[in-house]
């Protein structure tokens, strides 16, 4: 932002750029939380949140590929880099001398050495310089490859199971929070509509009739409650009959039941009007069983 101000001839102002500044960090988070809720980007979220919570893994798998790599090092120098330069003395060739020498280039020194197993490590065209010195040291192949089985092979997979039980126990921990919730949500619902009941049931009786039912609905702190459950003034007969089943008062069971199976989507009060005029028909088809 201040090369921009600087590129169009504006003097940045340190309190405005400040400012914009915190803006740009509420937008990033206000993003991280669209990332978050929308189920679209569940995956986008399921891997920013698994490199957060991988991030202190990749740490102290760096440690470990450091320290590996010292020690193998270390050792590189005592058997491979002391005995060609030891070999390179005793040479009277002066092709092989030469070919020493650019060898030594990347070996001679810890720090050399370390740069030449990094390369190793990823894979980086090794083997040209490895036949090289296989040329005049022709066991030191296994020193390398046995640098590439513990830390490339070995260590790399560790690391990788590692990643993957994290992640499997994030993810249980993900669907016991959202049972949690679930179960916290169901608690809330069923606190609000025992508060809805209790205030409806003028008498006291435990049970609902017609015109306590009515009552609730003509009450404009109690449309209030039922518009929050989507039912509208219109709604009170037909919700009266379904919740009812057929004794003329609801019950406090058919209450809950009823409005539990009913609240949410349209869909699910469109289903549960069909059980209801499916029930209530069957019952007049079959009769009174005795």
């Amino acid at each position: 932002i201040p090369f921009i101000a600087f590129a169009m001839g504006v003097e940045a102002n340190r309190g405005a750029l400040r400012n914009i500044s915190v803006l740009r960090a509420v937008r990033l988070a206000r993003m991280i939380r669209v990332f978050r809720e929308v189920p679209a980007f569940r995956e986008a979220w399921l891997l920013i949140r698994g490199l957060g919570d991988s991030s202190r893994t990749l740490f102290w798998t760096c440690v470990v590929i450091l320290f590996v790599t010292y020690a193998f090092a270390i050792l590189g120098v005592l058997i491979i880099v002391e005995p060609m330069q030891r070999i390179h003395a005793d040479l009277t060739n002066s092709a092989d001398k030469q070919r020493i020498e650019e060898t030594l280039v990347i070996l001679d020194g810890l720090d050399k050495f370390m740069f030449t197993l990094i390369q190793v490590l990823i894979q980086d065209s090794f083997h040209a310089f490895m036949r090289e010195i296989v040329h005049f040291l022709p066991g030191s192949w296994m020193f390398f490859y046995a640098y590439i089985a513990i830390a490339c092979l070995v260590l790399m997979n560790l690391v990788t199971a590692i990643i993957v039980e994290n992640a499997m126990e994030q993810s249980n921990q993900d669907h016991e929070q959202q049972a949690a919730e679930k179960a916290a949500k169901e608690r809330r619902e069923m606190k609000h509509l025992n508060s809805l009941f209790d205030a409806m049931d003028r008498d006291g009786s435990g049970t609902l009739s017609w015109d306590e039912f009515k009552e609730s609905f003509a009450d404009a702190s109690m449309r209030k409650r039922w518009r929050f459950l989507d039912f509208q003034p219109e709604d009170c007969k037909e919700l009266f009959n379904l919740l009812d089943d057929g004794d003329g008062e609801i019950e406090t069971s058919e209450f809950f039941d009823g409005l539990s199976r009913m609240k949410g989507v349209a869909q699910a009060k469109d289903v549960f009007r069909l059980q209801k005029t499916l029930n209530k028909f069957i019952d007049s088809a079959i009769g009174p069983q005795w």
